[in-house]
């Protein structure tokens, strides 16, 4: 079950306002409670196997190859294939300072259909409890997003066809006016979604096989060899 405060972003579809449809690509963004900053949700069909998707999404060192503004990322920790924590560095345009997030990522596939939903939140006081792993995060000057959740949904239309929708909000903090954060938030999923479906292509992911349990869960996944 995802929390509930990433479902309740996608909860109410009709407060959803298009702001973007090119390249294939639709973005929306809504009010988000009483915060300024609003929610996003991005759009996208992708000619590719949910398993090669995956493959990316999974992928640690290709952040900064798909995901807008992200510099760098770190593993700090793996409970298995299906739960990580990780930390990420995204670089903002000067004069704003760059953001940094400890994320736990927690993945659920629906046997039923095929469906896989990967559910990402903000995990700050993980260091508190965890400052051994916590040594292997670069010193920067950056600050630190205490809020910020969300979640992939893909779902397959075909053999080698994906719908995904990412849905997210994140207050990223500091003194970012919000009509910038907002007007910023236009961009972050046009051209994180346009770089995944480039990416996918690549051959190390392109024929990827997801390895799933009795329960029909995913716990591994088996990448192409050169």
């Amino acid at each position: 079950m995802l929390c509930a405060t990433s479902v309740s972003i996608a909860s109410s579809e009709y407060d959803w306002v298009m702001v973007r449809d090119e390249d294939g690509i639709q973005v929306y963004l809504k009010e988000y409670w009483a915060d300024k900053v609003k929610a996003f949700k991005g759009v996208v069909q992708i000619e590719a196997s949910i398993d090669s998707l995956l493959a990316v999404i999974t992928d640690i060192k290709a952040c900064t190859a798909w995901i807008h503004h992200c510099e760098t990322q770190e593993l700090l920790l793996r409970q298995s294939f299906s739960e990580c924590y990780h930390y990420q560095l995204h670089h903002l345009p000067f004069p704003a300072r760059n953001r940094e997030f400890i994320f736990h990522t927690q993945i659920r596939r629906i046997p039923e259909t095929g469906e896989v939903d990967i559910e990402v939140q903000a995990l700050p006081e993980f260091c508190t409890s965890h400052t051994q792993l916590c040594k292997k995060i670069p010193r920067y000057s950056a600050i630190r997003v205490q809020h910020s959740h969300g979640t992939y949904h893909l779902e397959p239309l075909g053999k080698k066809l994906t719908r995904i929708t990412w849905v997210q909000h994140t207050d990223p903090g500091g003194y970012l006016p919000h009509w910038v954060i907002n007007n910023l938030l236009r961009n972050v999923p046009f051209k994180t979604l346009q770089s995944l479906r480039k990416l996918v292509k690549e051959e190390k992911y392109r024929n990827a096989q997801m390895q799933l349990n009795r329960q029909g869960q995913i716990s591994d996944i088996k990448l192409s060899v050169p």
